[in-house]
């Protein structure tokens, strides 16, 4: 570590904050690279933006920063230098960590300098994030509750205070994993929460799934809010063992779950500023009104199913992928011709689990799908902290959170790309074996690989864990092909092949999040929203910015969106729990636009 690094961080903070104290856009520009980039997780915007450019950065960054009352605090750990062609710290590049703070809130900021010629230390990626509101903050650790009163009380000259259930503040439409997130996080700020689901338990989806379906990313990184796994777990949990956890976590978090209820529709009234949601729970047609709607979900929760000309006439079987529930305790999937469409994630976890029960599997690949070993993915994790090692080096799950998450989008390609080429070259006998087989294999459309895939698309990928074995081995037939007609006892391929088929599953995926919005609210909504998930692109074509819609305002006032995987459910359930706690309290904060920055 350079000794003069820390004096340099603090030295530019102040006068940012400074320049933004002032309003003075120009004294913020001049800090700042021409190439550089500020990501804000609601700290100064109230929002998840990325600005790219110093004008955009310094326009932005000068207006939300003047408003919110920006103030530097003490720097933190991880202050790193690098030395420059002088070779010596003043000419070096470095980075670090500040405690910062608003007038309404306490965050923290990362951000990377390097001397210019000038001598002048300019930032080249400023990152902040909110993590606490002020007189506001959760009731945990230091905070927690005693759980009894510390003064005997007499029972019989107090009657009990009788009350009515509570309108919910926030109404969570989906009970899995990303509701319950969400839900624990409120429970802690004391945000009046209500979750329900039309399934009876929160587990319960995950228990219908197939036997042979585990979490497709390691253990570690894959933790709750509060609560850890069990150190006795596996690093990739079976589907049952996390259907029991999200059951047990909603009762030990104490979480208002109402399994069983399934929404009806929903209207925003805006001359109250609150929703009306109709649910149907116990045969009886209940109104809520919420202020706010969180749909939870999930990505995969509307399957994407194509029609085929005379599937109408079919006798066997035609299930999509989120019908199948696996072969163990189902003897009409044995020894049966399977034909799976599609070859992504659950087509080939599908295929494996028809195979070892006997199956005669062939697999329709229509289009490129990125297929990797798990090891990659783990060794990915790992190099984030999130690993057994990682669990005792005494950073919490949310510094590691931090850390991982502190980069802009755009900023990660080249790294993805380093580690597209890497594994390549290492695996260069399991792809051309693959390539043997007529596999086509994506690595994007830019060779990022199947992180930004499924930052982009959240879709495309397989990580290996047997599957692409028997296709090599030939246990699992492969086919380059589309299907152009089902008949009664068969399917005809785009190539002209007929094959025999007893079963076909459509492993085609599911459609956007805003479909829940045309179904709940109406077609205008979702319109109006717009594509949930994804990057925007740029005027040049390229991605930019931040998952659309995700954990942040959307353009129908009261209604938000939680879902990803479980990292990034986990990371920004807390800033989209931020966001509804500052409404509940009635702050007065306001969400930066750009017209409000001219």
């Amino acid at each position: 570590m350079a000794t003069s690094a820390g004096p340099r961080i603090q030295a530019w903070a102040e006068a940012l904050e400074a320049a933004m104290g002032a309003g003075d856009k120009a004294s913020v520009t001049e800090l700042f690279h021409e190439d550089c980039q500020w990501r804000d997780l609601v700290l100064l915007t109230w929002d998840i933006r990325t600005f790219a450019g110093r004008e955009k950065v310094a326009r932005a960054l000068t207006a939300a920063g003047h408003r919110a009352g920006f103030k530097n605090g003490s720097l933190r750990e991880n202050i790193d230098s690098e030395k420059g062609v002088a070779g010596s710290c003043e000419s070096c590049k470095c980075s670090g960590w500040m405690n910062v703070c608003t007038k309404l809130a306490s965050g923290v900021a990362q951000l990377q300098l390097q001397r210019g010629d000038d001598g002048r230390d300019r930032c080249s990626v400023l990152f902040t994030a909110m993590t606490k509101l002020k007189e506001f903050e959760e009731s945990v650790d230091f905070r927690r509750p005693v759980g009894h009163s510390l003064e005997a009380q007499s029972k019989s000259t107090n009657a009990p205070e009788l009350r009515g259930p509570q309108e919910p503040y926030v109404l969570v439409v989906g009970g899995s994993q990303c509701g319950l997130m969400l839900a624990a996080r409120l429970k802690q700020l004391q945000v009046p929460t209500l979750v329900v689901d039309k399934l009876p338990s929160p587990g319960e989806n995950w228990r219908r799934r197939y036997g042979s379906l585990h979490l497709h990313d390691p253990c570690w990184v894959c933790e709750f809010p509060y609560l850890k796994f069990p150190e006795s777990w596996p690093v990739y949990p079976s589907k049952d063992q996390f259907a029991d956890w999200l059951d047990t976590y909603a009762k030990i978090m104490e979480i208002n779950f109402q399994g069983e209820t399934e929404v009806l529709r929903a209207a925003y009234k805006i001359s109250d500023a609150e929703w009306e949601v109709e649910v149907l729970s116990g045969g009886q047609v209940v109104t809520l009104n919420p202020k706010h709607l969180v749909l939870a979900t999930g990505n995969s929760s509307i399957p994407q199913i194509p029609t085929f000309a005379g599937q109408d006439c079919f006798e066997g079987r035609l299930v999509h992928s989120s019908q199948f529930s696996g072969c163990q305790d189902d003897a009409a999937w044995y020894g049966k011709k399977c034909i799976i469409v599609g070859s992504n994630t659950s087509a080939h976890d599908i295929a494996q689990d028809l195979w070892e029960h006997g199956g005669q599997v062939t697999m329709l690949q229509r289009s490129q799908t990125c297929v990797l070993k798990t090891k990659h993915i783990r060794d990915l994790c790992a190099q984030g902290g999130y690993s057994q090692e990682g669990s005792c080096d005494g950073s919490s799950t949310a510094e590691k959170d931090l850390k991982s998450e502190s980069m802009p989008y755009s900023l990660r390609e080249p790294d993805m790309k380093a580690w597209v080429q890497a594994m390549k070259h290492e695996d260069v006998e399991y792809y051309r074996d693959l390539e043997k087989i007529g596999w086509r294999q994506s690595w994007g459309e830019d060779g990022t690989g199947p992180y930004m895939m499924f930052i982009r698309r959240f879709c495309g990928y397989y990580f290996d864990i047997g599957a692409s074995k028997l296709l090599i081995d030939g246990h699992v037939q492969l086919r380059r092909a589309e299907i152009t007609e089902v008949r009664p006892k068969s399917v005809v391929l785009s190539s002209g092949e007929e094959m025999p088929c007893d079963n076909l599953i459509l492993a085609t995926g599911y459609k956007n999040m805003s479909e829940w919005v045309a179904r709940l609210i109406s077609p205008a909504a979702a319109k109006s929203i717009g594509d949930v998930w994804g990057l925007g692109r740029g005027e040049n074509g390229a991605y930019e910015g931040e998952l659309q819609n995700m954990w942040k305002p959307t353009a129908q006032e009261g209604l938000w969106f939680q879902g990803g995987n479980l990292k990034l459910s986990r990371f920004h359930s807390l800033h989209l729990a931020l966001q509804l706690k500052a409404r509940y309290e009635k702050l007065p904060f306001k969400v930066y636009s750009e017209e409000e920055a001219f």
